[in-house]
């Protein structure tokens, strides 16, 4: 099996959310319940449910509760396999992830303690029966899943689960140059950025592929430029999620800005678009991501359509200029409920380098201030390099 796919993260599985359930054929065999379906070659098991639905077994104290008739067994190949009805899998402590990895916790009969084996990938999830159906139900993070099981996760052995199927080959795309066009006014106020026309094909050039989670430091695979009256971390209020990120996605760096007053915060995120397939262009990633920003606002606008073309790096991006206001009421005990309201303003940067897409954003609650504000982060981007061989 690659090193790739023991080296990249899984949480973007979750982009099975967009496959749904899997497909049950016109014509599957028919199974009775409680029969065993073996995949040939390995261990792997399926086992029906009443409803003759096949459901893929992590461990034997899944088995609990479960009808399994083991003399009614058959063998079948991996193309067979998927010609079965198939439902979400049996597992007994559920899929745990641990960083970037996705593991499965097997905790056999015999056994006081589970044992983590990391899944090998995309493809064998989505045959074991992960979706969007049931992703938010069998996948924890460590947090979560130490207080659900009571066990210290770095406790447990590790191991890697056999694999049943083999990585997918990503062909070679073409890489966009971008095109030099003015300096132009975007957006509101005063802001400039240096305009570009932009191939439809973006930058996916396997020169610029990465097996690993980006850098973003001195001397990591991307380097921003350094800004004044920068600090670390962020103070945001804790009913908003505009810190949530989409699938397999990884928070870079984030900053709170404070020059000059009002405070503005800033973030870089990467996302591994080998687990996001439905996105192949920054104005993809772009739908995607502003998207879920959206979720739970009153208002969102400036989504839609991107406010310029510029580059990030050397790489053709897009920028978005947003508007997004969330409102709720607030109260104690025994006093009245008052209605909160927080307007953001934001400034989003989107590019894609080799099989990562990157946001870079800044935002803030004081429109009438914002743009002032942000120039200082607006020029460090202007300086950001993405490193082909950090």
């Amino acid at each position: 099996m690659s090193g790739f796919w023991r080296g990249i993260g899984l949480l973007a599985l979750a982009i099975a959310c967009f496959l749904g359930s899997p497909i049950a054929h016109a014509d599957s065999p028919g199974v009775s319940p409680g029969t065993v379906v073996v995949l040939r070659g390995t261990a792997h098991i399926w086992v029906a449910d009443d409803d003759g639905v096949l459901h893929w077994v992590g461990d034997t104290r899944a088995f609990s509760g479960k009808r399994v008739d083991w003399d009614a067994k058959r063998e079948v190949t991996r193309d067979e396999i998927t010609q079965y009805r198939r439902g979400g899998p049996w597992l007994s402590s559920g899929l745990l992830k641990l960083g970037d990895p996705i593991y499965l916790v097997k905790w056999e009969t015999s056994e006081t303690s589970p044992t983590l084996l990391h899944i090998q990938s995309l493809a064998d999830v989505e045959l074991f029966g992960i979706s969007g159906d049931n992703w938010g139900t069998l996948v924890y993070d460590q947090a979560l899943w130490e207080r659900r099981f009571g066990i210290g996760a770095s406790t447990l052995a590790k191991g890697v689960l056999a694999p049943v199927t083999s990585p997918p080959v990503t062909p070679n795309p073409v890489v966009a140059t971008p095109v030099v066009v003015a300096n132009s006014v975007v957006g509101a106020g005063t802001t400039t950025a240096l305009v570009t026309t932009t191939p439809t094909t973006d930058a996916r050039s396997e020169a610029y592929r990465l097996n690993r989670t980006p850098r973003l430091a001195a001397d990591g695979d991307i380097t921003l430029g350094s800004g004044a009256s920068w600090t670390e971390g962020t103070g945001i209020n804790a009913r908003d999620h505009r810190f949530d990120t989409i699938y397999s996605s990884h928070v870079l760096h984030e900053w709170t800005v404070v020059s000059g007053g009002d405070p503005i915060f800033a973030r870089v995120v990467a996302t591994n678009l080998d687990y996001n397939k439905d996105v192949a262009t920054t104005t993809d990633l772009a739908r995607k991501v502003l998207s879920f920003y959206c979720i739970g606002s009153t208002t969102c606008s400036g989504t839609n359509t991107p406010s310029g073309t510029t580059t990030v790096g050397g790489f053709p991006a897009l920028r978005y200029d947003t508007r997004t206001r969330i409102e709720y009421w607030d109260g104690c005990s025994g006093c009245t409920q008052t209605q909160v309201q927080h307007e953001w303003v934001a400034i989003h940067l989107f590019v894609i380098r080799g099989n990562w897409g990157y946001e870079i954003r800044v935002f803030g609650e004081y429109p009438a201030t914002f743009l002032t504000k942000v120039q200082d982060f607006l020029t460090a981007v202007a300086k950001t390099e993405l490193r082909t061989n950090p």
